[in-house]
């Protein structure tokens, strides 16, 4: 079984407990401990708070009940609701007025979770499901604060959990950090709070596109130019200085790379360099290019909503350009297409997938 194995760092854990800004918390939990960071960070904060923790890997629980005996610790899959239900820090109807969390960020094959909150179900990713399934052990009057993945405050299958969550329980996005802070893997991360209502969101107007389309895939190029040879090809290349004026123009060199490919219906636009709205086209099933490494290609299942979703691009283009990021030259990722599209990071690859049968 494949588990996330990423711990918190610690300036990340300080930076959490930091926005915390009640004077006294009695107790604190953690139902992903692992090595013990986040619970760390809160006594150094309360000294006296009483700390509690599980995690799936009996290897942290080991490890971290070495290192702090006086804390309550037990090894479960906290998304199990059978072990739940016999595991000592979660007997009595245990209340706990802080919660921290780092949960579990993956969701192999783009798996849809279902959850139940507040006597009504919904689909969820598995950090969300690990989100909501803590608020559970949370006194009506406590806090609960979380380090999740970005996509979960703008993927499709979490916008309506993520909605109730914002006008019931005050979820807040406290930061979105710049800085990637997990050594060997570099997830785009958010620092949120719910149900402390002292807290204001730094972003309320979470940019979401408004067209529902289904079946989007995003794709970036495969070839660098300063490794393209002639080679006799049949595929025109594409790099990001052969779009203008919204049309591929002044292509001369045709090579072959087919896990570079891509085929209408599709949009193509750059992917470094200065945004410009007039470097985005779209391509019909009829037209096969290889794209270089600096062109991103947004496959859809037809041409109609092809040419939809690149008006939609060019009339809302300040939404666009703002999610180039850089000091020296401006680059968009796919993640960040990906979210604005309400599509999961799962879905990123299922073009190469495709190709690939």
């Amino acid at each position: 079984m494949v588990r996330d194995s990423f711990y918190t760092p610690t300036v990340l854990a300080d930076k959490l407990i930091n926005f915390a800004i009640k004077k006294d918390f009695n107790s604190v939990a953690d139902f992903c401990v692992g090595d013990g960071e986040l619970l760390r960070a809160a006594k150094l904060r309360w000294p006296q708070i009483k700390c509690t923790g599980s995690d799936i890997s009996e290897d942290a629980i080991l490890k971290t009940r070495q290192e702090h005996p006086d804390w309550e610790l037990c090894q479960m899959d906290f998304l199990n609701p059978d072990l739940r239900l016999g595991a000592s820090i979660l007997n009595k109807q245990q209340r706990y007025d802080l919660i921290l969390l780092n949960p579990p960020f993956s969701c192999i094959g783009g798996t849809i979770y279902t959850v139940e909150f507040e006597k009504e179900l919904f689909q969820a990713s598995k950090a969300m499901k690990f989100l909501v399934t803590a608020l559970q052990y949370l006194e009506p009057n406590g806090a609960l604060y979380a380090i999740l993945p970005t996509s979960i405050a703008y993927s499709q299958k979490d916008k309506k959990l993520w909605g109730m969550l914002e006008k019931k329980h005050n979820l807040s996005i406290l930061e979105e950090p710049k800085t990637q802070y997990f050594k060997g893997c570099a997830p785009n991360v958010i620092l949120v709070s719910v149900n402390d209502f002292s807290q204001t969101s730094q972003f309320k107007n979470i940019t979401r596109i408004s067209l529902d389309f289904q079946q989007l895939a995003v794709f970036r190029g495969k070839i660098s130019m300063d490794q393209v040879r002639p080679n006799g090809g049949s595929k025109y290349l594409v790099h990001s200085t052969n779009v203008r004026n919204n049309k591929i123009v002044n292509l001369s060199l045709k090579i072959n790379k087919p896990l570079s490919e891509v085929s209408g219906p599709a949009i193509l636009l750059p992917r470094v360099g200065k945004p410009n709205p007039t470097k985005i086209c779209t391509i019909t099933k009829e037209e096969t290019y290889v794209i270089s490494d600096c062109i991103l290609a947004i496959k859809t299942p037809s041409i109609k909503e092809a040419r939809i979703l690149y008006r939609y691009f060019i009339d809302n283009w300040e939404l666009i350009e703002n999610m180039y990021k850089g000091t020296g030259a401006r680059y968009i990722t796919i993640d960040k297409i990906n979210q604005f599209l309400n599509l999961d990071i799962s879905d990123t690859y299922n073009y190469q997938r495709v190709k690939a049968i």
